[in-house]
């Protein structure tokens, strides 16, 4: 059997977006990198207060951490729901509504986004494991993600052990 070959290199991302598209999974993911994306779509002074949490349905839900970042931000509401909903594929389901839950974030029991999980945190196993799954992945940008998807994997499996 003759293998194609291509001509130039193709990146993994790239790779992954035409699988997940042809998959039909590409809007969904799309909708669901905004939590990953919010600090990125606000500016830096919300995203110090804030933290998108999750969505559910057509709603984003973010965590604030006072009554008054909440006041705030409800009042530009739409204006924030616009830049959202401008970071989303076209095919994809728009977010329709944006709700804010204030909590402390001394009482918070999940990291940041942002924040990749502490490797003390992780078991030695698992964290080889990690390294040895994203050795093949060259694309940076596409490494950490799919690094802070392994990680919370490993976490998630640990907490219902």
């Amino acid at each position: 059997m003759k293998r194609n070959r291509l001509k130039y290199p193709v990146t993994a991302r790239s790779v992954l977006g035409k699988v997940l598209g042809q998959m039909g999974l590409a809007p969904s993911i799309s909708r669901h990198r905004l939590v990953q994306l919010w600090p990125k779509i606000v500016d830096a002074a919300v995203s110090r207060h804030t933290t998108a949490e999750k969505i559910v349905g057509s709603t984003l839900h973010v965590i604030v951490d006072s009554s008054v970042w909440m006041n705030e931000l409800s009042a530009v509401r739409s204006v924030l729901l616009d830049k959202v909903n401008s970071r989303i594929e076209y095919e994809a389901a728009r977010i329709t509504d944006i709700r804010f839950h204030q909590r402390s974030w001394a009482n918070r029991h999940t990291p940041k986004h942002d924040e990749p999980a502490s490797s003390t945190d992780l078991t030695e196993k698992d964290v080889r494991l990690v390294r040895a799954l994203l050795e093949p992945v060259k694309d940076e940008e596409l490494r950490a993600v799919l690094k802070r998807i392994l990680e919370k994997d490993a976490l998630l499996k640990h907490t219902h052990e």
